[in-house]
């Protein structure tokens, strides 16, 4: 508990760092860049999906995503259309292997970040660096601590579960999301699991579901002390998965139709159904995305 509470307080501390880093460094110039790569939805889209499938995380680009609207680089909108493409981007590849920066590099990078500050010039980009360090360093410390609270083998136990209840499988879905702080990873562990013949297709499928929502819960912690705009990030994340788990809910035959066409392995199905998932979802929001802006407002109303 004490090393889940010690990864909140890094995670939320940093993010107060980060944002007056940024807001301090380079505003003019940098302000124009994201304009500029985010001035449409599509082209934030296009960034998200770029940025997420590099680092491999969703989760990352969205702490990134809300840090830069905490600091005014860009607006709601311009984020949002970056967190329906990160949705995408993350679907890339399913890796068990964790992309954060190991501890053993983080430090000496903090330290080094806080070194810089010494140094007029580099000051505030010290300071930005140190705030998005410390968050690396608290998400290392919030696996950790809830790892030992759950407990894999809790966790594989809940999935096989949700072979006699839908619910069981989205819920151990969210689980394991949390604990690895990655849905592609989540989805990794279960393709692991489906090769040891203890789930189905359809238990897969609602499991999948569980990771996505999953893959929001971060995103709240990270914006529990942001601005307002930030926040209705945050929420957009969460309408967006909630809501492609309620279209898909009652389809879920047809989605796993579908994963079978695009691939004859089992493996492979599950990884197709995490992409037409997070891709559908997000191809469905682009067209109506002013009506979703407008639905996040609705729900989180208040003036910046």
């Amino acid at each position: 508990m004490v090393t889940v509470l010690a990864g909140l307080s890094l995670l939320l501390g940093g993010i107060f760092i980060m944002r007056y880093g940024l807001q301090k460094a380079l505003w003019r110039r940098l302000q124009a860049a994201l304009e500029q790569l985010t001035k449409t939805p599509w082209r934030g889209f296009v960034l998200g999906t770029a940025a997420a499938a590099l680092l491999q995380s969703s989760t990352t680009v969205c702490l990134i995503t809300i840090g830069l609207v905490s600091a005014d680089y860009i607006s709601f909108r311009q984020a949002l259309g970056i967190i329906l493409g990160a949705n995408v981007g993350t679907c890339s590849t399913l890796q068990l292997v964790s992309m954060e920066v190991p501890l053993a590099y983080t430090l000496p990078l903090l330290a080094a970040a806080i070194m810089l500050t010494a140094f007029r010039p580099f000051r505030y980009a010290g300071i930005a660096l140190s705030g998005l360090l410390s968050m690396f360093i608290g998400l290392d410390l919030l696996v950790a601590g809830i790892a030992r609270l759950s407990g894999s083998g809790e966790l594989a136990e809940l999935l096989v579960l949700a072979r006699s209840n839908p619910l069981y499988g989205i819920w151990g879905g969210i689980i394991t999301t949390l604990v690895f702080q990655s849905s592609s990873a989540a989805t990794a562990l279960l393709m692991v699991l489906a090769d040891m013949g203890l789930l189905d297709a359809g238990t897969a499928a609602y499991v999948v579901y569980g990771n996505n929502i999953g893959s929001c819960v971060s995103s709240v912690v990270f914006s529990a002390a942001a601005p307002l705009a930030a926040r209705r990030v945050a929420l957009a994340h969460i309408v967006l998965n909630v809501a492609g788990v309620i279209f898909f809910y009652p389809l879920t035959p047809l989605l796993i139709a579908a994963a079978e066409f695009l691939s004859p392995d089992f493996s492979g199905q599950i990884a197709a159904m995490h992409t037409l998932f997070n891709l559908l979802s997000s191809l469905a929001v682009l067209p109506l995305f002013n009506q979703f802006v407008r639905l996040v407002v609705f729900l989180l109303p208040g003036r910046r």
